[in-house]
Order: C-alpha cells, then sequence, then structure tokens
C-alpha cells in the first residue's frame, strides 16, 4: 500500500524537486538572502580549487554520467542547456525523444514537459502586471476573482502567500491532469469545482499547492484581459525569442512533431501528450534552448539581447526571500526556491508530470544557470537530476570538510531526543480520503547515541539514509553533504516543526492517535485477521462435513455466522478495490478525473453498507461469546472481529473513505 500512495505522490506532483521541498520565525518577511558562500552561526571550510566550468569540461562531465543514467534507469532521453556570463555554454539531447524509432533528442527541436518549472512564468506574468499598477501582491484575491475563496480564516489569501505556497490550501489531485483535450476546462471552472479546503492561517504554514498557481494564472488572465496561454506567450515568450515554447495544449500544429514521447520507462509504450488542467502550475512545453533565453532573463536583471520582461528589482525581489522559516536553512522567493549546496546559494524549480522530470538551476553570483530534463519515470522517480546537481556542484562549486558544530555532545544528545518522533508534511489533504495518503508519508526522526539524525526515506545517491548532525541549536547539517534541516518548538518547549530542505512545506508531529505507529498495526492487523479469517471459512467448512461436526444448531446462528463473514469479505473489498484502480493511476489518467465519479459512488455506498455489516459483527460477538459449547479460541475470534471492525469503521471515518463528496 506504501507503494500505492508513494505512486500518488509522485502524480500530485506537479512539483518542484525531487526529493521535496519546506521554513520562518514570521510569515512572509521580506529579508534579504546571506551573502553567497556564508551560512549565519556555521563555519564554513575554504574551497578548494575547482576545475574551470568550461564548454569542453562540462561535455567530457556530462557525457560520463547521462548515458550510464539512461541505460541504468531506463530512462529513453534527456536533454541539458547552461548559460554562463550571459552566453550560451552548451546545450545537449542524450538518448532518445522517440525510443522505438530512435529518433534523437535534439536540444533546440526536440520539446519536453517541465512541469511545475511553468509556475516561475506564471509569477512572472504576476509581477509583470504588479510593475503595471495592475496588481497588488498583498491585495486580497478575492478583489480579482468572479468567485470567492471562503474567507476561512481572518487574514486574507494574497498573491504574495499565492507565490509562496502559504496561502493554506490542502493537497488536490483530481483533475490535475486529464485525458483528453475534450477533457480540458477553463480555468474557471476547474477552479470553482476542484476549490481544496484552507487547512493552515494563510501566511504562516508554507503548503506546496498546484491549485494556488493555477488561481493566479487565472487573476492573470481576468486582469490582462488575455487568455493565460495568450498573455504568456504575448509578454514572456515572444519578447524572449522562445519560439519553440508554448503552454498550449494540444501543441500548435508547426510544432507538434517536435514532442518528445514521454515514458514510464524506455521499454515501455510511449505514453500520451499529458494535458494539464492547471495549466498554470504545468502546462510548459519547451526545447532546453528555448530555456537558455529565460535562465538569461534571470541572471542578467531581466532583460535578454536589449529586451526587457521585468524591471532589475522586480528580478532581485522575486530572488530575495520572502518566507523564511530559519535564518540559518533555506528560504523562499517569490516563487523561486533557495538552496544551500557546497555551500553556493543556488536558486531554482524543478517539476515534474507524469512522465518528464526537470530541475531549472540558477547561481546568480557566478552568472551561471543549467536546465535538465529526462522523459521517462524511469527506475528512480525524477530521473537522474539530483544525482547530476550534486555531482555538478561537487565539481565546480567544491567544499572541503564539514561545518563545523557550535553543540556541545551533551546538548546534541538531549536535542536529539527532543526531535525524535513521528512527522508528517504539510502538503496534504485533511478534508478527503487524499488523508491517506499524509498517513503513508509520515516519516520518523530517529537519534543515535550521539544525537546524529537519521529520517526515515531520506536518502542519499548511494541510498543510504542521510545522517545530520547538530550544528547549531536544533539545525542540522548533513553529513558528508551541504543539506540542512531544523526543528522549532512550541510555547511550551515542546519541539512540534521540522522545517525541511527546500522552503515549501514542513513537518509537524503527529499526535498520537493519529501516529502510524498505532494506526497501522491496529488496522493492518485487523485486515490480516479478516484475510486469514475469509481464507480458512472454507477450510473449515470442508473439515466440519468431512467429520460430520456442525458449527451450530441453530439456523439462526448459521445465518449470522455467515454473514459475519460475508461482512469481512467486504472489508477486504472495500480496501483492496480502491488500492487496486489507484494503482493504475500512472497507466491511466483518467483514473483521476471525473471518470471515476460513478465507481466512487458505489464505492461510498458499499462502504456504509459495510457499517451497517460491522454492527452485525458486535452483535456475532455478543452472541457468539454466550453460546454454549465452543471454545474460548471461537469465543475471542468474534470478539477480535467485532473490535477490529469497531476500529475499521473509525478508521474509515476518520480517514474520509465515507464521504459523500467527490472531490480530492
Amino acid at each position: 500500500m506504501r507503494r500505492l500512495f508513494s505512486s500518488l505522490a509522485s502524480i500530485v506532483a506537479v512539483t518542484a524537486v525531487a526529493h521535496g521541498q519546506g521554513p520562518a520565525p514570521s510569515p512572509l518577511i521580506s529579508l534579504p538572502s546571506p551573502p553567497p558562500g556564508k551560512v549565519p552561526s556555521a563555519s564554513i571550510p575554504e574551497t578548494s580549487p575547482a576545475p574551470l566550468l568550461t564548454k569542453q569540461d562540462f561535455e567530457t562531465f556530462l557525457d560520463g554520467l547521462i548515458p550510464s543514467q539512461l541505460q541504468t534507469r531506463n530512462i529513453a532521453g534527456a536533454v541539458v542547456s547552461v548559460v554562463k556570463d550571459g552566453h550560451v555554454l552548451f546545450q545537449k539531447g542524450y538518448g532518445y525523444a522517440d525510443f522505438e524509432a530512435k529518433k534523437p533528442v535534439i536540444a533546440d527541436q526536440t520539446l519536453f514537459r517541465p512541469g511545475s518549472i511553468s509556475k516561475l512564468f506564471t509569477a512572472t506574468a504576476v509581477m509583470q502586471l504588479v510593475e503595471q499598477g495592475k496588481l497588488d501582491l498583498d491585495r486580497d484575491v478575492n478583489d480579482y476573482l468572479d468567485f470567492a475563496i471562503p474567507k476561512t480564516y481572518p487574514e486574507p489569501v494574497t498573491l504574495r502567500r499565492l507565490l509562496t505556497h502559504t496561502a493554506g490550501f490542502e493537497e488536490t489531485l483530481k483533475n490535475l491532469f486529464v485525458a483528453r483535450e475534450s477533457d480540458m476546462k477553463p480555468l474557471r471552472t476547474y477552479l470553482v469545482n476542484q476549490m481544496p479546503a484552507r487547512i493552515f492561517p494563510p501566511g504562516k504554514i508554507p503548503s506546496y499547492s498546484n491549485y494556488g498557481f493555477t488561481l493566479a494564472g487565472y487573476i492573470v488572465e481576468r486582469v490582462s484581459g488575455e487568455k493565460f496561454e495568450r498573455y504568456i506567450d504575448n509578454h514572456i515568450l515572444k519578447p524572449l525569442k522562445m519560439n519553440n515554447s508554448t503552454f498550449d495544449q494540444p501543441l500548435p500544429p508547426q510544432i507538434a512533431s517536435q514532442m518528445s514521447k514521454g515514458y514510464l520507462n524506455a521499454t515501455k509504450k510511449p505514453r500520451d501528450f499529458e494535458f494539464v488542467e492547471a495549466a498554470p502550475a504545468g502546462a510548459l512545453s519547451t526545447t532546453a534552448a528555448d530555456m537558455t533565453r529565460f535562465m538569461l532573463a534571470f541572471l542578467q536583471d531581466g532583460t535578454v539581447d536589449g529586451v526587457s520582461i521585468l524591471k532589475p528589482e522586480t528580478v532581485r525581489q522575486m530572488q530575495t526571500r520572502q518566507l523564511e522559516l530559519h535564518p540559518m536553512i533555506c528560504g523562499l522567493g517569490l516563487t523561486f526556491m533557495e538552496y544551500w549546496l557546497n555551500p553556493v546559494r543556488v536558486i531554482g524549480h524543478g517539476g515534474d508530470t507524469v512522465y518528464f522530470h526537470s530541475d531549472m538551476v540558477l547561481v546568480p553570483d557566478a552568472h551561471l544557470g543549467y536546465f535538465i530534463s529526462y522523459n521517462s519515470l524511469g527506475k528512480n522517480i525524477g530521473g537522474g537530476r539530483g544525482e547530476v546537481q550534486r555531482a555538478f556542484m561537487n565539481r565546480y562549486f567544491p567544499n572541503q570538510g564539514e561545518v563545523k558544530s557550535e553543540v556541545d555532545p551533551n546538548t546534541a544528545k538531549n536535542d536529539g531526543l527532543a526531535v525524535s518522533g513521528v512527522y508528517d508534511g504539510t502538503r496534504r489533504s485533511d478534508t478527503t480520503f487524499l488523508r491517506l495518503v499524509a498517513l503513508m508519508d509520515q516519516f520518523s526522526v530517529r537519534s543515535d547515541k550521539d544525537g546524529v539524525l537519521t529520517v526515515e526515506e531520506n536518502k542519499n545517491q548511494r541510498g543510504e539514509l542521510k545522517k545530520w548532525k547538530e550544528i547549531a541549536p536544533l539545525v542540522y547539517n548533513e553529513v558528508d553533504g551541504s543539506e540542512r534541516i531544523a526543528f522549532r518548538r512550541d510555547p511550551s518547549g515542546k519541539v512540534t516543526e521540522m522545517l525541511p530542505f527546500p522552503a515549501i512545506y514542513e513537518g509537524q508531529r503527529v499526535q498520537w492517535y493519529n501516529d502510524k505507529r498505532i494506526i497501522n498495526p491496529l488496522i493492518g492487523g485487523n485486515l490480516l485477521l479478516v484475510l486469514l479469517t475469509v481464507l480458512l471459512w472454507p477450510v473449515a467448512v470442508f473439515v466440519r462435513r468431512r467429520y460430520q461436526r456442525p458449527l451450530f444448531a441453530a439456523k439462526g446462528d448459521r445465518i449470522l455466522y455467515f454473514l459475519s463473514r460475508i461482512v469481512c469479505l467486504g472489508e477486504l473489498i472495500f480496501i483492496l478495490a480502491p488500492v487496486v484502480a489507484f494503482s493504475q493511476g500512472l497507466e491511466h489518467i483518467v483514473i483521476l478525473g471525473d471518470a471515476i465519479n460513478p465507481w466512487l459512488q458505489a464505492l461510498h455506498i458499499f462502504g456504509w453498507a459495510l457499517m451497517a455489516g460491522i454492527l452485525l459483527l458486535v452483535i456475532s460477538s455478543i452472541r457468539f461469546a454466550r453460546l454454549p459449547g465452543h471454545g474460548f479460541w471461537f469465543r475471542t475470534h468474534a470478539i477480535l472481529l467485532a473490535i477490529g471492525g469497531i476500529a475499521f469503521g473509525l478508521f474509515c471515518w476518520q480517514y474520509h473513505l465515507l464521504d459523500p463528496w467527490l472531490k480530492f
């Protein structure tokens, strides 16, 4: 089941980087970033000489890495482009745009889908209208809309909060992708029909939101008077001469033949073009060559070849921290995510569709940027871009030694105990059955005897759990790495928040009654019991008939026994049916759209009938516990089925598996 919900999480991603995105003394405070190469309150060793980043050196470096990734990870093709000092340094395609036809990837012709990197284009459009005085970053977005975002909290949703993922929306998945062009709806229809609940106070908690960026794109459409796709084309793509780029779905005929096929893996059949309903959050199609124009614009104060798409002060504002959860870990600009790597300050964004996986990385003080995209999911979600990023930074911006710790060993041990526990991320749903995804994605933080931490499922490129050493109070640096996490106490002094890398969601310590260490064994144990009950049922019937030893004398008891076994079977079906259906989500995107509505309705009806059946389990346990002539284990089994059934019913209620609503 965990693998299923990990797959769902990857579909949820039209997101930024593969390893996730998390930080704030106070929300949305505009602070300058720390000087590049320096990190507050931590001593950084001097760097050793690095090879010069030349076209020849970079090509040699990449040619030794990308082809190996394509082969070992079962990826059809990839593309990379690099800009430096105002010029295109390198651009090259690897592998195939069409694996079966052996059509090569060509950097200035082959179109890829960079997913959430699209959000940078949407943010650019918003900031253009801010420059013109048509939009205000801190005004209630309801002033720009023709429908209302409910006032769940006193604080309004603003464009600044949309662009920093702090509007407080829960996760929503349905119709993020649709199967075909005929399923596409206008932005307004999608936004009204799929409006998620607001589960966090605006401006306080980062929670990555595709819906929020779609809302920002619709505001661009409303205020500019141009359809969103036309606005991006007229005011960003054409001025930058990004002639092979578009947000149109389907693609314009003149470039449709240049689109790379998308793959789950290279040896499987290619997939159809992905229609992204939430277009401002992830619908861009582009080439690596076109992306050099966009990168140059943000490395040159908004101007390329004498054409400006933004003012210099606007570019600096977008790249400057707008959200800071802690001064010693990465922050968030206006859509740009901040990283400290080796310890160079890097900004950028990543993106995933189901099949394409991409990164755009800028090192402003080195006047450097690169774009990379893979056209296959492959064996590792996110392609190999994390490996490329780490190798790139290690080669050209090397760092010698570890960050020196300012924490004494006893404090480190105590702090390790204080932060240990189970957390869930703020990118989650609390009011739909996607809450089950959050349960599966809870992660534990553990401390060893020296206070060194490990975080569940947080692994390095070698597949080993990363280790984290405390370098300042409740601030931890990756051992043999450059990433950083921090923790925060509540007013009572208890550690309740984990501030991860980078800053687009945070971890929150779960309450005991939501802890997977309690829920999973309880519900899993019950499902195992009912599975064994169902499997052994016909065996027991056969044995009793063989030896002519009926279990009950009264017909009513036989009926009650039979129905209790049907209820057990029903519990299994109720869990397995959606698991099997949603496990096909990567294969059949239609499952994540409106076509699933009749099945959800049927599941809800079945679920409520099952709840009535659980009442029958309780009645059976009372009856069989009093029935003479039956042993201890028979009675205990009936009681355990009843207790497990009650726990199962509460679980279904708590995780919205019985809700009649069709949104998720």
